[in-house]
């Protein structure tokens, strides 16, 4: 019953807290607090919160979620608030092309900061409507065209530079619609 990868989740999207086994836990009834221990952290309570997480069907979604947010308090996707921040910068690193064409074809998604650089250099690409970008990205037209700028001399320095990549390029490929 455990989920292989989440689903690309509108922002602020819930609907998947339903089907989170904490929901319905033994456990999380007679502990409202469970999920949330003590500055001093009491090992048996986070042990039950993991139990609860590990035959969750939306672990993964509930992780991701908290990534997303900031959430910083208690146990989510089965991990302390020690071990989010510890995951935090590779999930901020993230760049799935599923993520950049779901947010092209209008989904409200959250993108991390290689996403929206992989959408600015597919709009440098392919160009797509400067307002469109700006819906997507939710910023205004005027920041638009400065991002296509620096993405265009960005690009110009690349191909200047024998195939050498720039240090903030993503690690995914948005196919052209």
């Amino acid at each position: 019953m455990s989920e292989e990868r989440p689903a690309i989740r509108a922002r602020g999207d819930q609907t998947w807290q339903e089907r989170a086994a904490c929901a319905v836990a033994v456990e999380a009834v007679r502990d409202p607090d469970l999920f949330f221990p003590g500055p001093v952290a009491d090992d048996e309570r986070i042990r039950l919160a993991r139990e609860v997480c590990s035959s969750c069907a939306v672990r993964k979604t509930c992780l991701e979620a908290a990534l997303e947010c900031g959430d910083a308090a208690g146990v989510r996707g089965g991990l302390t608030e020690a071990e989010r921040r510890a995951v935090r910068q590779k999930f901020d690193l993230r760049c799935d092309p599923a993520r950049v064409t779901a947010a092209l074809a209008g989904r409200d998604v959250h993108l991390t900061r290689p996403e929206k650089q992989e959408l600015i250099r597919w709009a440098v690409a392919s160009n797509t409507s400067n307002s469109l970008l700006a819906s997507v990205l939710k910023v205004s037209e005027a920041h638009v065209q400065k991002l296509l700028r620096q993405e265009r001399r960005t690009g110009a320095d690349v191909e200047g530079s024998a195939g050498t990549s720039s240090a903030g390029q993503a690690a995914c490929q948005v196919a052209a619609a």
